[in-house]
């Protein structure tokens, strides 16, 4: 079931996760909110497959993973940013679909099974959240997740 989840601090725990095993992962704290956390309604194991699958993405098509998150009106913005090669404009939403890997071989150790972005989507999904890819003018993709924030309890 959802609960709210400080979103700050679960993004940083699974970025220090990534970290412990010795992952190039670096994360950009929001400035602190003078209204209490930022607070999402999420399904915490869903969110934490979607974060572990963008993330592991960007480590091995970039070389590292910056992680950022931002403040907006009604949502949460968690970006996964890296230096990689990004991907052609046309081919950004057919990865997402099951088993399209861009890496041509048939070799699972050098492209994976064309499954971690699907599975990221569905996970954010399920959290009422949306997952996109873009190509960063500096280079490297963005791998963009949005959440919407939760209601301020009463």
């Amino acid at each position: 079931e959802p609960v709210r989840l400080d979103i700050t601090s679960f993004v940083e725990s699974v970025a220090d996760d990534a970290k412990e095993q010795g992952k190039q992962v670096r994360l950009i704290m929001p400035p602190e909110e003078e209204d209490g956390p930022l607070v999402v309604l999420a399904r915490p194991l869903c969110l934490k497959r979607c974060l572990e699958n963008l993330i592991s993405n960007a480590l091995a098509y970039g070389g590292g993973a910056e992680i950022a998150i931002a403040k907006h009106s009604d949502s949460v913005i968690i970006d996964v940013l890296d230096n990689g090669p990004g991907i052609l404009g046309g081919l950004l939403e057919k990865v997402f679909e099951p088993y399209y890997r861009l890496e041509g071989s048939r070799n699972r150790d050098s492209g994976g099974a064309g499954l971690e972005l699907c599975i990221a989507r569905n996970m954010a999904c399920l959290g009422n959240g949306r997952v996109t890819l873009e190509n960063r003018p500096e280079g490297g993709l963005r791998a963009r997740l949005a959440l919407p924030r939760a209601k301020a309890e009463k």
